[in-house]
């Protein structure tokens, strides 16, 4: 059976959406990258990557459904940042938008009995949970750390996996 039509619309919409917060992560890596943040820079580097792969996730899902994807322009994300904190803000703001996003989808799918639609977006809803929670937590730690240099390194080697510095 093929997908309805405004159902697909919706779907390809949140490609759209989830290419544009792979943008957004993007420009807040490159951004932790010149200020010398390196694991800030890796971690929102993973994060574009995976909201390319829940792109991709919704992309295959409309393909082995019978319909039609459209890709849209992505607009020019934010590139400066003033601390890792605002960054944090913005991202966890984005991630809220996108559980919102995800729950009108699911509303829609149900409206119109696309069952199989809502059972993918089921991995998203828990996805979303996730996500929000990570942030959240990652934005206590960075305003914990506030002004310090010392604690935003310390929080950035944790990032990147490594050891806090001597």
């Amino acid at each position: 059976m093929k997908i309805e039509s405004q159902v697909s619309e919706a779907l390809n919409a949140q490609i759209n959406n989830e290419l544009r917060a792979s943008y957004v992560y993007l420009a807040m890596a490159a951004h932790f990258d010149s200020d010398n943040l390196k694991g800030f820079a890796s971690f929102f580097r993973r994060h574009a990557g995976e909201e390319i792969d829940h792109a991709m996730r919704i992309y295959d899902f409309i393909v082995k459904r019978g319909g039609t994807v459209e890709l849209k322009g992505i607009a020019v994300p934010e590139k400066n940042f003033r601390d890792p904190a605002a960054a944090i803000r913005t991202a966890l703001a984005m991630e809220a938008d996108v559980t919102d996003q995800i729950h009108k989808l699911f509303e829609l799918a149900h409206e119109v009995k696309e069952y199989g639609t809502q059972n993918m977006l089921h991995w998203f809803l828990e996805e979303q949970i996730d996500e929000e929670d990570l942030f959240r937590d990652l934005l206590e730690q960075a305003e914990a750390a506030g002004d310090s240099r010392w604690h935003l390194m310390v929080l950035d080697n944790r990032l990147l996996g490594a050891a806090p510095p001597a």
